[in-house]
């Protein structure tokens, strides 16, 4: 839609990944230009470009509406998706759709840590993952401990992992930026160099010579050769 069409208090289609949602604009932002707008659940979203308005709503007058569904939540309604014994080729196509939409989310937090993108982009990035990982659960496929994809490992095996192939010292924050960078780790929580680093600590100090890590400086770990 062109800018001058966008008008406050009006609700709108905009894109949402590969898929779409509806927002009503309650206001501008006087210094960006940016439409700030509040989704069906009442979370608040910044949209700054106008390409993502689609059209107008078709119900402006607040009438609770249904969330439109994306391409993974559509996969959810035929009965073959949704039974337990969903046939194999349904479950890898999931399963690649979960792991397209983790790479995504992963990407965007990365994004989201150097600024390039705000909170709202980041949540319906999120969202996307959680539906595609919906869908696949439904399906009866399988996800590794802690809601990971499967093949994505633990914080301590993606940090050995990467200072194995580093070949060289490095800190935890190194460490961890590596790991979410190369799709080995995703965390969970908000200091995820600290989570890297109590964990390492935790397996020295728990085996001894037998644990994979050696320290070799202040704030620096290695693999054990």
């Amino acid at each position: 839609m062109k800018a001058t069409n966008i008008q406050i208090g009006k609700s709108y289609e905009i894109t949402v990944g590969r898929g779409t949602t509806t927002v009503k604009v309650r206001d501008i932002n006087p210094k960006t230009g940016a439409w700030i707008c509040e989704t069906l659940n009442g979370k608040d979203v910044t949209i700054g470009d106008a390409k993502r308005f689609l059209k107008v709503s078709g119900d402006d007058k607040g009438k609770k509406q249904e969330k439109a569904e994306s391409p993974a939540i559509a996969r959810l309604t035929p009965e073959s998706f949704v039974k337990k014994t969903a046939d194999q080729e349904t479950l890898d196509r999931l399963l690649k759709e979960v792991k397209r939409a983790d790479k995504k989310l992963r990407t965007a937090r990365n994004s989201l840590h150097f600024g390039f993108i705000d909170q709202s982009q980041l949540n319906e990035v999120a969202a996307e993952y959680e539906v595609a990982l919906a869908a696949l659960r439904a399906a009866g496929g399988k996800t590794g401990s802690g809601g990971r994809c499967l093949g994505q490992m633990s914080g301590l095996d993606a940090a050995y992992k990467v200072l194995s192939e580093a070949g060289e010292p490095m800190n935890a924050r190194q460490i961890c930026n590596q790991a979410i960078e190369k799709g080995y780790w995703e965390p969970q929580g908000a200091t995820p160099d600290a989570t890297i680093s109590s964990a390492i600590l935790a397996e020295m100090k728990k085996k001894g010579d037998g644990a994979r890590f050696e320290r070799v400086g202040k704030g620096l770990f290695a693999a054990r050769k």
